[in-house]
C-alpha cells in the first residue's frame, strides 16, 4: 500500500469522527492488508493531531481480553493513542454531538511517575514505574459504517477509542490486587455488566508492559505524567443520549460519566 493511499485512509477517518458521518471499511474496500499499514494509518492521524496542538497524553491497551479478541479473530492486544481532547470531565455532560455509535466500558488508568522504555520492559519495571491507579471509563467508536470489518480497521481508527473519563481517587498500586478487583458497571442505575481485572491479560499490569513494549516498537515512549488505559474489563455497553454511566472497581473506586441529550 501506498504511503499516499495510507494518508487518505487517515484523512477519511479524521473526517468521519470529526463530521459524525462514518465512512466505508478500508478493509471491506481492499485499501488495508496488513497490521503495520493499519498503525501507519492510526499514527498520521496522531501525528495531525499533535500538529494540530492536541499533545499526545498516554497510550490505550485494545483487545486485552479473551473475549474481546475473539470478537475480532485474533490474539493479540492493540495499541491505540490518547490525545489532550480525549480526556473528559467526570459529572460533567459529554458532548454526544461528535459520536458515531459510542459505546462505554470500565477501564483502569495507571499514571505513571516516571518513563517505560521497551524493549524488554518487565512486570517489575512497569510496577517501578506507576504513581497511582485511578479508575476510569473508556469512550469507543467506530468511524466505519457498520463498524471494523476486522483488526486492521480497528487499528487503523485507534483501537477504537475516542475518549476517557477519569476518576478523581488515586489509589496506591501496592495497596490492590488488580487481578482480583472485581468491576461492576452501572448503566442508568441498572447493572449493565461485570468483571475483574484478570480478564486483561491475567491481570492489568501485563496489559501495562504489553503497552510499554509495543510503544516502543512503533517509535514512540512512554513519558512521566501520561496514562495507560487499560479497558476489557466488562464487555461495553451503549452510550446513548442523557445515559449516566457508572463504573465500580473493588480498591480503586467509582467514576461517572454522563452523556448529554
Amino acid at each position: 500500500m501506498t504511503s499516499d493511499a495510507l494518508q487518505d485512509i487517515a484523512a477519511d477517518l479524521n473526517s468521519a469522527h470529526r463530521n459524525g458521518k462514518a465512512v466505508p471499511s478500508a478493509v471491506r474496500g481492499g485499501s488495508l492488508s496488513s497490521r503495520s499499514d493499519a498503525y501507519e494509518v492510526q499514527w498520521a492521524q496522531l501525528r495531525q493531531r499533535i500538529s494540530d496542538n492536541d499533545p499526545l497524553r498516554g497510550f490505550t491497551a485494545g483487545l486485552v481480553s479473551v473475549p474481546a479478541q475473539r470478537s475480532m479473530d485474533t490474539s493479540e492486544p492493540v495499541l491505540g493513542h490518547l490525545t489532550g481532547s480525549m480526556f473528559h470531565p467526570g459529572h460533567e455532560p459529554l458532548d454526544g454531538g461528535k459520536f458515531i455509535r459510542p459505546r462505554i466500558e470500565p477501564a483502569l488508568a495507571f499514571v505513571l511517575g516516571e518513563p517505560l522504555r521497551g524493549p524488554g520492559v518487565t512486570v517489575a519495571d512497569a510496577v517501578r514505574a506507576v504513581d497511582c491507579v485511578l479508575p476510569a471509563l473508556e469512550i469507543t467508536d467506530s468511524g466505519f459504517e457498520d463498524g471494523p470489518a476486522s483488526v486492521l480497521d480497528l487499528i487503523a481508527d485507534n483501537a477504537g477509542c475516542r475518549g476517557v473519563v477519569l476518576g478523581s481517587t488515586p489509589a496506591a498500586l501496592p495497596d490492590v490486587d488488580l487481578r482480583l478487583s472485581g468491576c461492576v458497571l452501572h448503566r442508568n442505575g441498572e447493572v449493565a455488566a461485570t468483571g475483574a481485572g484478570g480478564m486483561a491479560l491475567g491481570s492489568p499490569v501485563n496489559a501495562l508492559v504489553w503497552v510499554a513494549n509495543a510503544v516502543r516498537q512503533e517509535d514512540f515512549a512512554l513519558a512521566a505524567g501520561q496514562v495507560v488505559l487499560v479497558p476489557c474489563l466488562t464487555p461495553a455497553a451503549a452510550l446513548d443520549p442523557g445515559d449516566r454511566v457508572t463504573a465500580s472497581m473493588a480498591g480503586v473506586g467509582t467514576v461517572t460519566a454522563v452523556r448529554a441529550r
